[in-house]
């Protein structure tokens, strides 16, 4: 197998330290026959879909940050926005989020490799070669806060994962065995019940490209057999909400090896706004550093270099031109210390940029495997240089890795990479680099001792060294001539080398591994990575000579940048501050009123990299004058310039703001934030009291005792699979038709701990009134959280809270609503009469645009619209006539909600627009005790 290191540039690992083994590993099968997977024919440009596993609606987004990107299951990434698919209208690669403004058209993996002598290619984008099987399973997999979100039904799944103190969601002794895809992965009889929840949001699907799909669509494929699982991931932070990460295990599951891999990310931009002709023709293409091939170094926000590079695109437009570049970066993919069977280190092979219209010789798109292939492959000498000013036209891009010189059967190759966007060539790095940080993740202690072949015990992970390698994986005279401290050698001086410490039986441990007891040690892979993140540039022979480089150092006071140091030999990736989680939310407008409703989940939710609670406050949110832009919709939410907070509240604490004063340390303690305190916000869920439910509280408490474990995370589904009442549950059957009642008394429930208990705490809920809102406007809500810092003052010292944390954003957890009048009861229209009215009356073109106008969309040709309020409490019909007592059009109302208005879009029964006039309606209420009222109102186009 490939190199394990756990390092940037090798495989992503969420356990502990595995060997190296095997790296020079030649596997040779017999050629098998071409496989294929079944897929029975499904409408691939149609919204129907037979199989029902195509996403094609562009209802998959990764949007809790500022970039949002359109994912599908069938290998394109992007929306192909100015195209008219199902999928279209959904946001491509739009920055900032809900603008408008897309930076991609579309995107997709490319892996290429030689099968028995022929050069082949299986790629994604918008002409997608990889598909998803037939089963219902296999669509797109969405999670939050560790619970899978879409498709719904799956309550018992879990995602906690390392440094979680419990990252065994299922206390089977094994940590995130499962990938989200609606299979049992590990044989237990649960189905994704211990998974790796990563990032506010993660999708995960799987693909492959022998589907006979494939194959009838493009009659020139030949798969490699490929098994393709695809893992997005995205953050909410302002430092990290600008990049989404892709993580991808890339499976040979046929029964040939695959020689000369190379794995590929194709982007085809046309940045530019919505709407707007001509935004494919005005990109520009290119590439950094400038020196190509090499690895460039980026300051990060934890003030050491991160390595970058990156393949970029922006807009040369003359008009309506955007700042932002868009990019590609690699991050991580498998790697070999020897070079044997694969590169040494993370980067890119090559750069290529193409243009359409072009044939293949004079620089357009490849129109075969072969030449697709050759530009994946293509050395160095055939990199391309960046677009010169005034060339600008329709280019795509693509970046390449390898080579891995041998995908052997059942084998996994691991590649992750990520979009970013940025303001300028400038603001693009700076993200990268961020990137790169949240990917390289941090090191923790998981093996805290290890006895010592020559007597005493060891914590590994001292002095630099991260990476354990055994000495029965290698020839004894290889093992033995390995310079534990320098074991990446392309920045060191090779006669320098020889006369550093070679490993010793002093170094040497006994490890476990695979049920076999090995002899290892540490080793340091990455000493010349090290040595550039803290010097900022490459190092050189020199600077390891004149120990500028002090990562071995036992007494050094710099170790930044150093990995395999105080213990630490285990990498987690993918992993970077959060502020708590956003709450539940829940809105109820009424008349000039909206009520927002939560719930305490980040007031109960420990921080992954503290493990403990580090909550601060609420933050209530809203968004006003949405306009709709294109590309946008009310499920992806406003842009973040629209969101305002409006109020703030907190719990009562205080912070030490340690200051020098000469040579005095003064600890000042200081309130932190308003201190507000949470008590006045208190709400209890009025279904609580309601004698409708008496003795269900009483029935929950029983089912909640009962379940001592803990296993019930959410109200539990009261039949079996064969629609017979669950034994354990009948209790509850008596309020099986109200589910949202008996999700509130779950949560409401407490158990307490106790030996062999899991305790259970008792939701608490709260409730903020906005009374600054207009009835008809539609408004977006969004309550965050935020935590407060938490340092020692010494590696001994206790932590303790030193001012304000991370805060959470609107954007990422959302609702809207619009406020409006209640619905009229017959009482009240016995007391006070007949109160309906149209609004704006007169619709001229100026209040129609003042009564937020929206940009038009498929749904909603018109992107106006006049009001009907104060209507009946009863199933009522409108029906509008012109003068002349022609019927525009009839639009239903349901008052027996509460709700006492609705809209029309000034649409007729023929879809068509109405033009300037006077017309009338009349309210027909289904319920006798309201008669029928003929009203008027006016339009003025």
């Amino acid at each position: 197998m490939i190199a394990t290191n756990k390092r940037p540039r090798g495989r992503r690992w969420a356990a502990a330290v595995t060997p190296i083994v095997g790296l020079l590993l030649v596997v040779v099968l017999a050629a098998p026959a071409l496989a294929y997977k079944e897929v029975s024919n499904p409408v691939f440009d149609g919204a129907y879909n037979p199989n029902g596993v195509f996403i094609q609606d562009g209802s998959y987004v990764m949007n809790v940050g500022e970039v949002q990107i359109n994912i599908t299951n069938w290998g394109l990434i992007g929306s192909t926005y100015s195209s008219t698919r199902p999928w279209s209208d959904a946001p491509s690669c739009q920055w900032p989020a809900g603008s408008g403004n897309e930076y991609l058209w579309a995107a997709g993996l490319w892996v290429g490799g030689v099968v028995l002598g022929e050069r082949l290619v299986s790629s994604g984008g918008a002409g997608s070669e990889i598909y998803p099987l037939p089963e219902v399973e296999h669509t797109i997999y969405e999670a939050m806060g560790g619970r899978i979100m879409r498709p719904a039904g799956n309550t018992a799944a879990s995602g906690k994962r390392l440094p979680d103190p419990q990252p065994d969601d299922d206390d089977d002794d094994l940590v995130d065995e499962e990938v989200i895809d609606g299979f049992d992965d590990d044989g237990d009889g649960l189905v994704d019940e211990d998974f790796a929840q990563i990032g506010n949001q993660m999708m995960v699907l799987t693909n492959y490209d022998n589907t006979r799909l494939a194959r009838e669509i493009f009659a020139d494929h030949t798969p490699m057999n490929l098994k393709i699982v695809q893992t997005t991931f995205q953050w909410e932070n302002d430092l990290v909400d600008d990049f989404v990460g892709f993580d991808y295990a890339i499976t040979n599951e046929g029964v040939t090896n695959i020689e000369k891999v190379y794995i590929g990310f194709f982007a085809d931009s046309d940045i530019g706004p919505r709407g707007v002709a001509g935004a494919a023709e005005d990109d520009m293409a290119g590439s950094w550093p400038e020196e190509h091939g090499s690895v460039g170094l980026v300051r990060g926000s934890d003030g050491e270099f991160a390595p970058v590079q990156v393949g970029y695109m922006y807009d040369a437009s003359e008009s309506d031109l955007l700042d932002g570049f868009f990019g590609i970066v690699f991050l991580g993919h498998d790697v070999d210390p020897t070079g044997a069977r694969a590169p040494t280190n993370v980067g890119m092979r090559t750069f290529q940029s193409f243009s359409g219209g072009s044939s293949f010789e004079q620089g357009g798109d490849p129109s075969n495997d072969d030449e697709a292939y050759q530009l994946l492959s293509a050395v160095r000498d055939e990199w391309d240089n960046d677009t010169v000013t005034g060339k600008q036209g329709d280019f795509r891009f693509l970046v390449s890795a390898g080579p891995f010189a041998n995908l052997p059967a059942g084998e996994t190759l691991n590649f992750q990479v990520a979009m970013v966007v940025g303001s300028g060539l400038t603001g693009l790095l700076q993200n990268c680099a961020e990137a790169w940080l949240t990917y390289n993740g941090i090191w923790i202690d998981q093996i805290v001792s290890v006895d010592l072949v020559e007597g005493g015990t060891l914590n590994p992970g001292q002095n630099g060294r991260e990476t354990m390698l055994c000495r029965e994986d290698f020839p004894e005279n290889i093992y033995r001539n390995f310079r534990p401290d320098y074991m990446d050698t392309t920045c060191v001086n090779a006669e320098w080398l020889i006369g550093q410490p070679a490993v010793s039986d002093e170094d040497m441990f006994t490890y476990e591994v695979d049920g076999r007891t090995k002899t290892c040690a540490m080793f340091n892979m990455d000493n010349c990575f090290e040595c550039a993140r803290q010097l900022g540039d490459p190092c050189t022979p020199m600077d390891f000579i004149e120990e500028r480089w002090t990562c071995n150092k036992p007494d050094s006071q710099n170790k930044n940048a150093c990995t395999g140091v105080d213990g630490n030999e285990t990498q987690i990736n993918w992993l970077v501050g959060m502020a708590p989680p956003a709450p539940g939310l829940r809105l109820w407008p009424t008349d000039s009123r909206v009520h927002v409703f939560w719930d305490d989940k980040s007031e109960v939710t420990e921080d992954i990299r503290l493990g403990r609670i580090d909550f601060e406050s609420y933050r209530i949110w809203r968004a006003d004058n949405w306009d709709r832009p294109f590309g946008s919709s009310e499920e992806n939410g406003p842009e973040s310039s629209l969101w305002q907070m409006v109020a703030e509240f907190d719990v009562v604490n205080n912070y030490v703001n340690i200051r020098q004063t000469g040579n005095t340390t003064v600890r000042d303690t200081l309130p932190l934030g308003a201190n507000t305190g949470l008590d006045g916000l208190m709400y209890t869920p009025r279904v609580l009291t309601d004698a409708r439910y008496d003795g269900l509280a009483e029935a929950m408490q029983s089912v909640v005792d009962a379940d001592t474990g803990g296993f019930l995370r959410s109200r539990p589904t009261l039949r079996l699979p064969d629609s017979t009442p669950d034994p354990r549950y009948e209790v509850l059957l008596p309020w099986e038709s109200n589910p949202a009642v008996l999700d509130t008394f779950f949560a409401a429930a407490a158990r307490p701990a106790g030996e062999d208990v899991v305790g259970k705490d008792a939701t608490r809920y709260y409730e903020y009134i906005d009374r600054e809102v207009h009835n008809g406007f539609l408004y977006f809500y969004s309550v965050t959280a935020t935590d407060h810092a938490l340092t020692r003052e010494n590696s001994d010292a206790p932590l303790q809270v030193t001012g304000p944390g991370l805060s959470g954003d609107p954007g990422s957890s959302f609702g809207n609503t619009t406020p409006g009048a209640s619905a009229q009861s017959a009482e009240e229209r016995e007391r006070f009469g007949v109160n309906i009215y149209v609004y704006p009356n007169p619709a001229t073109r100026d209040a129609l645009a003042e009564y937020q106008q929206m940009l038009p969309n498929g749904e909603d040709p018109t992107g106006v619209r006049v009001t009907f309020t104060n209507l009946p409490m009863s199933l009522n019909t409108i029906s509008i006539y012109t003068v002349s007592g022609d019927l525009v059009q009839t639009i239903s109302h349901d008052g027996t909600t509460g709700s006492g208005q609705v809209s029309w879009n000034l649409m007729s029964r023929n879809l068509q627009e109405v033009v300037s006039g006077v017309y009338l309606y009349a309210v027909q209420s289904v319920d006798e005790r309201f008669e029928d009222f003929i009203g008027k109102f006016v339009v003025i186009r």
